[in-house]
C-alpha cells in the first residue's frame, strides 16, 4: 500500500471512530430524554402527575418520545379505540395450533363529535365498512392496501403537526449537510480506488474511501437523532415521563377499589405504549382480590376484547390483550400473513 493510500486509510478510521463517538453519546442523550427525572430527596416535589397529557393518545406516545411510529403503535391504537366503544375484538383460537387470529368488528357508536384525531378517522373508515362487516386482523396487516402503513404514516403525520418538533431546524440540517459532504468525498475516493484496483488488484485502497463514506451515513443520521422539540414538546414530554413514572410506581395499595375500573381504563393504553402492561393487569387483579375477599364484586367492563373460555382474570386479560398488539407488529415487520 502505498503512502496516499495508506493516509486515506487512517484518515476513515479515524472518521469512523469520531463518528461513531458523537453518534453514541447523541443516542445516550436520547436514552436520557426519554427517562424521568428521578426524585431528589430533600426536595419538595410537584404534586404526582396521574394522567396523561391532555389530547396525547397512547400511539402518539413513541412519536412524542423518538419523533417516530411503527405499526406498534397502530395497533395500541386499535386498542384504545376499542376501548373507548368503537370497536370489539374476539379472540378467534386455532384447534390446529397454539397461535390465535383476532376478528375486529366496528360498533354501532359514531365518530362523528366525539374528538377523534384524524388518523384514528383514517382507521375507523378505511378499515370497516359497517357495524356488519367485520375483519381480521391478519387480514389487516397483509391487506393489498396496504392499511397499517398508510394509518401509520396519517399517525406520524398527525403526531408532528402538534408542534412537538421543530421542522428542518439550523442544528439537523448542519448535520445532515456535513453527512452528505463526507460522504460525496467517500464515494469519490472510492471510484478513485477502483481504478487503481483495475491497474494494481490491490483491494485495499478501497477500504479507506469505504470507511469515510460510512463516516458520512453515521453523521447524517444525527439530524434524526438531534431532532429538537419546541418548548411545548418538551413540557409535553416532562409531562408525559412523569405520568410513565406514576404508573412504575403505582402499587395495589394505592388504587381504590370503586377507582379500579377506571384506571384500568385510562392507563392499558399507555401501559402498552411504555411496556408495563402486564404489570398494570397485575396490579388491578390484586385489587380486585381484595374487594373480592370483602365481599365486593368490581366490574372492569371488559367485553370489549372477548377471548377463547370467557371471562378470565384480568392479569390474564391484560396477557391477552398484550398478545394482540405483539402479535400484530410481529406479522407486520414479518410481512408472512402467519401469526
Amino acid at each position: 500500500m502505498d503512502t496516499p493510500a495508506l493516509i486515506v486509510l487512517i484518515t476513515g478510521v479515524a472518521a469512523v471512530l469520531a463518528a461513531s463517538i458523537v453518534v453514541a453519546r447523541a443516542r445516550r442523550l436520547r436514552a436520557d430524554d426519554r427517562r424521568a427525572p428521578a426524585p431528589r430527596p430533600g426536595l419538595i416535589e410537584d404534586d404526582p402527575v396521574t394522567a396523561a397529557p391532555r389530547g396525547l393518545t397512547p400511539g402518539m406516545v413513541d412519536a412524542l418520545l423518538n419523533g417516530e411510529t411503527t405499526s406498534r403503535d397502530v395497533l395500541i391504537t386499535l386498542i384504545d379505540l376499542a376501548q373507548r366503544g368503537f370497536l370489539g375484538i374476539t379472540a378467534l383460537a386455532r384447534p390446529d395450533r397454539p397461535a390465535h387470529d383476532w376478528v375486529l368488528t366496528r360498533t354501532a357508536r359514531p365518530a362523528g363529535g366525539e374528538g377523534l384525531h384524524g388518523f384514528e378517522h383514517f382507521l375507523l373508515d378505511q378499515l370497516f365498512v359497517g357495524p356488519d362487516e367485520p375483519i381480521t386482523l391478519s387480514s389487516v396487516v397483509i391487506s393489498a392496501e396496504r392499511a397499517l402503513p398508510r394509518a401509520r404514516r396519517q399517525l406520524h403525520d398527525d403526531a408532528m403537526d402538534r408542534g412537538w418538533f421543530q421542522h428542518g431546524s439550523t442544528r439537523t440540517d448542519r448535520w445532515g449537510r456535513a453527512g452528505g459532504v463526507v460522504i460525496v468525498v467517500g464515494l469519490v475516493l472510492a471510484v478513485l480506488g477502483v481504478i487503481r484496483v483495475m491497474a494494481t488488484s490491490h483491494w485495499s485502497v478501497v477500504v479507506g474511501p469505504v470507511l469515510i463514506a460510512v463516516a458520512g451515513l453515521e453523521l447524517a443520521s444525527l439530524g434524526r437523532l438531534l431532532g429538537r422539540r419546541t418548548d411545548e414538546g418538551a413540557s409535553t414530554r416532562d409531562e408525559l415521563l412523569a405520568y410513565r413514572r406514576h404508573l412504575d410506581s403505582m402499587g395495589p395499595e394505592r388504587v381504590l377499589v370503586e377507582d379500579a375500573p377506571a384506571v384500568l381504563r385510562d392507563s392499558l393504553g399507555y401501559a402498552l405504549a411504555f411496556g408495563g402492561a402486564e404489570r398494570l393487569g397485575r396490579v388491578i387483579e390484586q385489587v380486585v382480590d381484595r374487594a373480592e375477599r370483602w365481599g365486593r364484586a368490581v366490574d372492569l367492563d371488559l367485553g370489549w376484547f372477548r377471548t377463547p373460555g370467557g371471562e378470565r382474570p384480568v392479569g390474564a386479560f391484560v396477557v391477552a390483550v398484550t398478545g394482540f398488539v405483539d402479535a400484530g407488529a410481529r406479522l407486520a415487520d414479518e410481512g408472512d400473513g402467519e401469526f
